[in-house]
């Protein structure tokens, strides 16, 4: 057979690129990573002991500054407090999900104003505080339609879902064609599918506290003040903000300097409310733990607010720590990041880190030179069982979706609620996760856990400088170890006052 131009070109590499294939991971593999289980098949927890047999004192308020939450997901029934549920988006002093569960929540004594806070907010305190309190039904909805919620629902399932057994979930049957007997057989009913996904805190309460996705100042502060109106436990920032000020740290502090450097137009009034909202933030994290993202650009600085983290405040700059035990790809090169969580990892190849995914089918080695090949290897794999910083770890974070198309796993179902509730796709019901965002929703479960165990008095006079203390253990960042990782052992030992 005569040679053809085809096989005359074929590179010997083709048959060896990635296969694509992955080792299986157990979806809750943070759990173990934390220590919050000890094991992943019998599910022992210290804390969830703990926290059980408090389980009849008040519950873990957790403020989640984000989207809105998928509420009616089977895993986040009950987590939520759908009654405080507020929305920024449609408003400037936010609609309430629920009025008269609101106004039931905020009864009508006197709410002051905290003298710990920058006076500057006062005002704005007091106008929503009187919004709230009022009667007047508001003309708009709130904007938390599925197609908003999808970033919220991952952050609550993470912090804290309720695992739902099978006899407690309607599942709507699955019917496949059987060659055999040439019937359609049903694979699976109610009764027959749990939906056995756990937060860290599973014994929390979650307040969503939705913005815009690019909010201005005062909404951020508005949304910080009705958290301490609430008397939230943990408030957790899961996004950054554009701040003048961490946009450009190297301009001149006058409001035309920094207009010029960045290329905007600013005002006084503006940077002043930026300049508030820094300030509340700082304030309320002496009270209250404040978790913040540090960013997914791989920046060698940590992004607004998590940048104000500091020893003397309770801001928890989180970055992302992936299952190899390398800060993820992605993570902030920084020593302002106060801790490391779990997360999923991500490709990269530049001056600063290789890490590519070589199980990854458009994968070719040919592509790389072999210097950069040698150790090179997928978690899990053989090639990568050894401590490398190049190693790529395959392993996302799995966390709660919005049921149907809304979600980042979307369904091909125009509806995935049927008669009676019952879930016609429950498939949809859940979705890969990653980022800082990630790592913080995690955080701010173990932070939670520490305080439904009774391992953290909540809300007192220097709690949040006294967590991150203890989350650190008095280490600094570590970049390249990814530490002070976070875990349950820095909790548990004693209460955190």
């Amino acid at each position: 057979m005569s040679e053809t131009m085809q096989d005359r070109i074929r590179l010997d590499s083709d048959a060896q690129r990635g296969r694509g294939v992955y080792p299986a991971f157990h979806a809750l593999w943070p759990l173990a990573e934390m220590g919050v289980v000890t094991d992943l098949s019998s599910f022992r927890s210290d804390g969830w002991d703990r926290a059980a047999e408090r389980a009849g004192s008040r519950r873990t308020r957790v403020a989640l500054i984000d989207t809105s939450v998928a509420a009616e997901h089977p895993n986040l029934r009950g987590a939520i407090d759908t009654g405080r549920a507020l929305d920024f988006f449609s408003a400037r002093f936010a609609v309430p999900a629920d009025r008269a569960g609101l106004a039931s929540a905020l009864g009508s004594e006197m709410i002051p104003f905290p003298d710990d806070l920058p006076n500057g907010a006062r005002s704005q305190w007091d106008l929503l505080v009187a919004h709230l309190r009022s009667d007047v039904d508001p003309i708009v909805q709130p904007a938390t339609a599925p197609s908003f919620s999808a970033h919220g629902t991952a952050m609550a399932g993470l912090i804290g879902a309720r695992p739902v057994a099978a006899d407690q979930v309607a599942v709507s049957g699955t019917r496949i064609f059987d060659p055999v007997t040439g019937d359609m057989k049903e694979v699976t009913g109610a009764g027959s599918v749990s939906f056995a996904f756990a937060g860290v805190d599973p014994f929390c309460e979650i307040v969503p506290i939705s913005t815009h996705f690019d909010p201005e100042p005062e909404q951020l502060i508005l949304a910080m003040l009705y958290a301490v109106l609430i008397k939230a436990d943990v408030i957790v920032l899961a996004r950054d903000f554009p701040s003048p000020r961490s946009l450009a740290p190297d301009a001149a502090t006058t409001v035309d300097a920094l207009g010029r450097a960045l290329g905007v137009g600013l005002s006084e009034e503006e940077l002043a409310q930026w300049d508030l909202l820094g300030a509340l933030t700082v304030a309320v994290s002496q009270r209250v733990p404040v978790i913040c993202a540090a960013g997914n650009g791989a920046q060698d600085t940590v992004l607004f607010p998590g940048n104000l983290a500091a020893d003397d405040n309770g801001i928890i700059a989180v970055g992302a720590r992936t299952a190899a035990g390398h800060a993820a790809s992605y993570s902030p090169v920084s020593e302002a990041i106060t801790v490391y969580a779990p997360s999923g990892d991500g490709e990269r190849l530049d001056h600063d880190l290789q890490r590519l995914d070589v199980q990854a089918a458009g994968f070719n080695p040919n592509d790389h030179g072999r210097a950069y090949l040698d150790g090179l290897g997928n978690f899990g794999d053989a090639a990568g069982t050894d401590a490398n910083a190049r190693l790529h770890a395959p392993q996302d974070l799995v966390s709660t979706d919005v049921p149907g198309r809304a979600g980042y796993n979307s369904s091909p179902n125009a509806q995935v609620f049927g008669v009676d509730g019952a879930i016609l796709d429950y498939r949809s019901a859940y979705c890969r996760f990653s980022g800082t965002s990630g790592a913080v929703a995690l955080t701010a479960g173990l932070v939670s856990l520490g305080m439904s165990a009774g391992c953290i008095a909540p809300r007192g006079a220097g709690t949040g400088v006294a967590v991150k203390a203890a989350l650190t253990a008095g280490r600094k960042a570590d970049h390249a170890a990814a530490q002070p990782a976070i875990h349950w052992s820095t909790l548990r030992t004693g209460a955190i006052q």
